[in-house]
């Protein structure tokens, strides 16, 4: 998830249905969707989706870029979907959506310099939380009263929290510790998980019926015949 990050990759699954391709448009957000060492995007979502695509006949193109601007272009671009989007109350009415795609806890974590005593969720009220912007996992915290502190790039939260200026951090569960993983950061402690959140693919009003429906119907095959569970042991350590 960096701003500074922005991967273009056209992938085209085969047969490819008639008509323009559909805009995939996702972030840098390991383990769901993320790019690899050699050019292209991989993930647990990208490979569900980009499966669900080949599954369903249906083209697309796929890009990485920061969420701000993936979420806006998805809002404006008729022919774009988005994802992981954690789907909510908000986002309801602004897109289609496709799935779930993946369960993702959300929850508040603490570094070494954290507060020790503090083990619940109201006990972090007073506390500095960091979030990342434009993600609903520090929304839902901030709309609730809490003290959030925004950066562009998650892993600035991570490095924040190992040196103490920010007391503590919000996120997805998986996101959290691959990120601490990846980063060579830690150790982290759970403070609490406070919602349960489901990652879709969430695409513009105006994309047809059908091929969301084809999607869906693709999607629906690919959990009963063990595909998706054959990539949750592949990319969803236990925390």
């Amino acid at each position: 998830m960096r701003d500074w990050l922005l991967v273009a990759l056209t992938l085209f699954s085969l047969p490819a249905a008639a008509g323009r391709p559909l805009r995939l448009l996702t972030e840098d957000d390991p383990p769901f969707n993320y790019p690899d060492d050699h050019g292209g995007i991989t993930g647990i979502s990208t490979e569900m989706v980009t499966e669900a695509f080949r599954r369903a006949g249906l083209s697309y193109t796929m890009q990485v870029m920061p969420w701000l601007r993936a979420y806006r272009l998805a809002q404006s671009d008729k022919h774009a979907c988005l994802f992981s989007t954690t789907r909510n109350a908000e986002r309801e009415k602004q897109f289609q959506w496709v799935g779930p795609l993946l369960k993702n806890d959300w929850a508040v974590f603490a570094g070494p310099r954290s507060p020790a005593a503090i083990r619940n969720m109201q006990a972090l009220r007073p506390y500095r939380i960091g979030g990342y912007r434009g993600d609903a996992v520090a929304l839902y915290l901030q709309n609730r009263g809490y003290k959030l502190e925004y950066t562009s790039d998650d892993v600035l939260n991570l490095r924040k929290l190992m040196a103490g200026h920010i007391d503590f951090w919000a996120s997805g569960i998986y996101h959290a510790h691959d990120l601490a993983k990846h980063a060579h950061l830690g150790p982290l402690r759970k403070v609490a998980v406070f919602s349960t959140s489901y990652l879709y693919l969430a695409c513009h009003p105006q994309i047809p019926p059908d091929t969301l429906t084809r999607l869906s119907a693709a999607l629906h095959a690919m959990q009963k015949d063990g595909f998706v569970g054959k990539l949750k042991k592949r990319y969803l350590d236990s925390p």
